[in-house]
């Protein structure tokens, strides 16, 4: 038991960054329209809506070939000017200081395509950013999973989740956080059940 336990351990320690608090939405699935209105973001709370609302950090429109972000979310890019094209991550790159933003609000519609770092229409790809909360506070970098198209049905922002101390955020697979919360809960629920029978 004390194996498996320590097991369990090492590989969160692979998975989560150390030291820091791993702020995650939940699985959202979220779908994005294929119209110039698309969907505005906020992702401290999630909300969303077609038309402009208060906080709102991205808007995807035309099944996500089409991206405006606020101020205070900027996407990890090509380059430094508002408008370079916003790069596709790949799973465990960092996002942090290495990754070039901009300043201000922007946009992009030169991210899709089959050039490396570029968005491929129907696929899964992750968009690294970075974000001052809407009550204000240090700048935070995190990761967005989405699917974008080139103005198709499909598009859909899955989750996204960030670092909250402020430290470079690498990308863990969701699916791989869920399996090991739920392989730990399950450690602490039948440790729990062998106590109660003792």
């Amino acid at each position: 038991m004390k194996r498996l336990l320590t097991w369990i351990l090492l590989a969160a320690s692979c998975i989560l960054p150390a030291k820091a608090a791993f702020i995650y939405s939940g699985l959202q699935n979220i779908a994005i329209p294929t119209n110039f209105d698309g969907v505005y973001l906020n992702i401290d709370n999630a909300a969303t809506s077609s038309s402009l609302i208060t906080g709102w950090d991205v808007n995807f429109f035309f099944g996500g070939y089409g991206i405006a972000n606020s101020t205070d979310f900027q996407p990890g890019r090509t380059g430094t000017g508002n408008m370079d094209s916003i790069m596709a991550m790949t799973l465990y790159e960092e996002v942090g200081g290495a990754t070039l933003f901009s300043v201000g609000e922007g946009g992009s519609d030169s991210h899709m395509g089959s050039s490396p770092g570029q968005f491929q229409s129907g696929i899964e790809h992750y968009l690294g950013f970075r974000f001052v909360k809407d009550g204000g506070g240090p700048m935070l970098f995190g990761a967005m999973r989405v699917v974008l198209t080139i103005n198709e049905p499909g598009g859909v922002i899955k989750d996204w989740a960030w670092e909250d101390s402020g430290s470079p955020y690498v990308a863990p697979e969701p699916g791989r956080v869920v399996l090991l919360l739920t392989g730990l809960s399950s450690l602490a629920l039948r440790r729990r059940k062998a106590r109660q029978k003792q």
